[in-house]
């Protein structure tokens, strides 16, 4: 863990992914996503490397609180970032179709900080504030594999501000495919950025136990209706 009391960075323990600058989701990082779904080294900014303990992004995702993703940056984590994929009944949804009038409810489910116990809690930094992007992508499945066809393009994005909480927190956004893509079903994935943190007691280390998001299609309300009418008949 990084001392609150250390001001220098040891770069070795850091491995970076990505420039912040960059859009984070590319097609070549979704591509590497559905070659191994369970370990997907470039869904994640940097991960703390301490021997004995994994902080990849896999502990974001295994539904254990002794474990998180614990970010490797020379500060409080500002600018580092994680990303999920976001599952649902949506990827139903075909380019070749035109989905831009489709709305979507994304619910997104965070549990803050290194939940291990109260003690590891407190002695590490918690998210505060952070960016939510979602991203939308066009997919092919075949047979043998499953591919991105285009660049993602981010759908939503908004700011978000978490409790200082080890309960789960929960988030909710209404939005819409924008991307002009052709042809493929919608995927969706979800990143958060780091903005804001809650000062750990003795590590500058930030953490999340646990990430999760899912979203449905909102019917439409002419829909509703006409379904109620029949069976009203």
């Amino acid at each position: 863990m990084k001392k609150r009391i250390i001001s220098t960075c040891i770069f070795l323990m850091t491995i970076s992914v990505y420039a912040v600058e960059k859009q984070a989701l590319t097609r070549e990082s979704v591509n590497e996503h559905w070659e191994d779904i369970s370990f997907w080294e470039h869904g994640i900014s940097s991960k703390l490397i301490e021997q004995g303990y994994n902080y990849a992004w896999e502990s974001i995702r295994d539904k254990d609180f002794s474990t998180a993703w614990v970010e490797a940056s020379c500060d409080d984590g500002i600018g580092e970032w994680v990303i999920i994929p976001i599952k649902g009944n949506y990827q139903y949804l075909n380019y070749e179709n035109n989905i831009l009038n489709k709305k979507l409810n994304v619910n997104l489910r965070i549990n803050n900080g290194f939940c291990k116990n109260e003690k590891t809690f407190y002695n590490n930094n918690r998210v505060k504030k952070a960016k939510i992007t979602i991203y939308e992508v066009p997919l092919r499945t075949g047979q043998h594999k499953t591919y991105a066809l285009e660049e993602p393009c981010i759908m939503y994005e908004t700011e978000i501000i978490l409790e200082d909480t080890m309960n789960q927190q929960n988030f909710s956004f209404t939005c819409s495919p924008k991307a002009p893509f052709l042809e493929g079903h919608l995927y969706l994935y979800v990143q958060l950025t780091i903005l804001d943190v809650y000062p750990g007691e003795k590590y500058q280390d930030t953490c999340i136990s646990e990430m999760s998001a899912t979203a449905e299609v909102i019917e439409e309300e002419t829909k509703k209706k006409s379904l109620f009418q029949k069976f009203r008949k």
